[in-house]
């Protein structure tokens, strides 16, 4: 077999594009342009072509693929997680200073 081929049988074994022939091609063609982009910035120094790299991070399960529900989802989480930290460190370090200065 060859190293540069995605088959059928990986694409249905994958967990992340959920045996989905579409979906693993968007999945591919969404990194190979990312690829793609950072090598024109000059951010990366490409061996091989940007699709057969993408197909590499594909076979060895790198890739993922949210839907615009679970994105927001994540962001509101990381946002919510975000002030609390925010919070909770602000009254710690006012505690702090209430101690250093005996108020």
């Amino acid at each position: 077999m060859s190293d540069q081929r995605v088959y059928l049988d990986d694409i249905y074994a994958s967990q992340k594009c959920g045996g989905s022939i579409f979906r693993a091609i968007v999945m591919m063609a969404h990194e190979a342009r990312f690829i793609n982009e950072q090598a024109r910035l000059g951010y990366l120094q490409l061996t091989k072509k940007p699709t057969t790299i993408a197909m590499y991070k594909f076979k060895e399960n790198k890739l993922t693929m949210m839907s615009k529900e679970e994105a927001a989802a994540q962001e509101a989480a990381k946002a919510t997680e975000t002030n609390s930290a925010t919070v909770e460190n602000s009254s710690n370090s006012s505690d702090a200073a209430n101690d250093a200065f005996g108020a």
